[in-house]
């Protein structure tokens, strides 16, 4: 009887965990806002994956080629322990795609997605626009927006453009179950979550 109670128990919570996730992919299709932008900067976020990399290039360069952004700005992906700065990686990609090379740059100190939006601020282009693009797959940028807003009070609006993103279901799960813990890490004090990235990641340039 306990065995039969457990395997219960066990296809109970792995139904609500695939109803959970279907809902949360669900939802974040709203986040897209890429037909009511109309001018700005966009922020692309570095992916690991080479295909959401290239997908969130891409995106970005459609925005840049529409005229709805007038820059791009790569952040994230700066990976000490492997000698990797993604961020950088990702614009020379943008660059060699759209020949805009003197539209996109990249923010090569930032680790993550709160260090690449705390770094904007110090970006001259956001300074001289009134609104940012962030640029990401939806499921990413329902944290980033919220993350952008919750210490940027005086910063510019931002909007969300999703990119183009794999509707394999394992990778939906896997996204999803990746965002839980994202959300989990940022709602640390900031020295646990820093001292997280320091031990996956690698120490911050400087350190």
């Amino acid at each position: 009887m306990p065995m039969r109670r457990l395997r219960i128990l066990l296809i109970r919570l792995l139904v609500a965990d695939l109803a959970l996730t279907l809902i949360f992919f669900g939802l974040t299709r709203f986040v897209d806002q890429t037909d009511k932008i109309s001018h700005g900067t966009g922020v692309v976020f570095y992916s690991a994956s080479p295909r959401e990399a290239n997908a969130r290039i891409d995106k970005g360069i459609a925005l840049l080629e529409a005229g709805k952004v007038d820059r791009l700005i790569m952040v994230g992906g700066h990976r000490p322990q492997e000698g990797i700065v993604g961020s950088q990686d990702m614009a020379l990609t943008a660059i060699r795609k759209s020949g805009y090379g003197a539209r996109i740059s990249a923010d090569i100190s930032s680790r993550d997605t709160i260090s690449g939006l705390q770094n904007l601020a110090s970006q001259p282009a956001i300074a001289d626009t009134d609104q940012v693009v962030l640029i990401s797959n939806c499921m990413h940028l329902l944290r980033a927006k919220f993350a952008y807003h919750s210490f940027s009070q005086d910063a510019p609006h931002a909007r969300s453009a999703c990119a183009k993103s794999s509707l394999n279901p394992v990778d939906i799960w896997q996204r999803a179950h990746y965002e839980a813990i994202a959300w989990i890490v940022y709602a640390l004090p900031d020295s646990w979550r820093r001292n997280i990235l320091d031990r996956l990641r690698g120490g911050r340039s400087g350190d």
